[in-house]
Parts: C-alpha cells; structure tokens; sequence
C-alpha cells in the first residue's frame, strides 16, 4: 500500500521527535510535536499530536537570556572623531540580542553617540585598554571571554568574545 504525503510528514515528524529523545541520554524532556496535514478541500485541515514520554524528570530546552540590568562607564576616551565609553555590565545569561538591545538602548538615548565597547568584567577593561603588544596570555583570554560589542562610528555593532559569531550590523538597517 502506497503511503499519502501528508501520512509521511506525520510519520517522519515522530520519527524525529523520538530521535531526538533517544540522543538526550538520562536526560528527561518531553517532546511535543504537531503537525497539520490539509487534505481535500483548502479549508479543511487534519491535525496530529505526537508527545514522546520522558524518562525521569520533565524538562524544556529554550533559549532565555535576560535584559542588561545596569551599567557602569568605567572608562572614556576622547579624539577628534567622537567620545568612546568603556562600559561595564553585570555578569549574566545574555544572548546576542540581549546585548544587540542594549547598545541600541545607549545609543537611543543618547548616552553612546560615536563609540562603546561593552564587557561583563572590570579586570578585561583595564587589559583591553593596554597595547595589544604589552598583553599577557592571561590578559588577552580575559579580554576575549569577557569583551562583548564595540559600537563603532555611532553606527556599526560588531559582537566580540562569546557573541563573535554573530558578526556585525548597521543600526537602522
């Protein structure tokens, strides 16, 4: 018997859903997944809920981060192009947009207008501010663990350290 698309969606999605159970160790998360499959007319839709059982405790996976909840300019160095703030924040579970909607929170309210560069840790500050050249080892990991985002020219964010990954951006683009 031949098997209907939407019959595989189904089937292949609880498929996965149990892989990815399986893949979790003693680590117990219930998985839920649902599909909606539309047969016959457009209006009508068929949907299918499939929950894999956990083995121990629920758990749920999410990706949280948190609101930057204060700040400290420990720091400012003035040229002819602009001021740039050497900013402090409280050590926390940030994503790249927590850190994103901080620095454009600076900049909105006028508190960054040309320069930042952002970190969780007063000791990185004190490292990056020295030549690249007079750095220790231990001087340079700190910097590299603990130096989040630059603002450049009152207009790029570039995401260092642990949010590297996440490039840059033109504010406004």
């Amino acid at each position: 018997m031949k098997r209907s698309k939407p019959t595989r969606y189904v089937a292949v999605s609880s498929l996965l859903a149990l892989a990815v159970v399986a893949c979790n160790g003693d680590e117990g998360v219930e998985l839920s997944t649902t599909s909606s499959v539309i047969s016959g007319q457009p209006t009508t839709v068929e949907s299918s809920t499939t929950t894999a059982p956990s083995s121990g405790e629920g758990a749920t996976t999410s990706l949280v981060g948190q609101s930057v909840s204060g700040y400290e300019i420990v720091a400012r160095e003035t040229d002819t192009a602009g001021e740039t703030l050497y900013i402090v924040i409280p050590p926390g579970a940030y994503t790249d947009v927590d850190i994103e909607n901080f620095v454009l929170d600076l900049v909105e309210s006028g508190t960054a207008t040309f320069g930042a560069e952002v970190f969780d840790d007063a000791a990185a500050v004190e490292a990056y501010r020295k030549p690249e050249t007079d750095r220790t080892e231990e001087e340079g990991t700190l910097v590299s663990q603990h130096h989040f985002v630059s603002l450049q020219n009152g207009t790029t964010i570039v995401f260092r350290g642990p949010f590297e990954s996440s490039g840059e951006m033109v504010i406004g683009s």
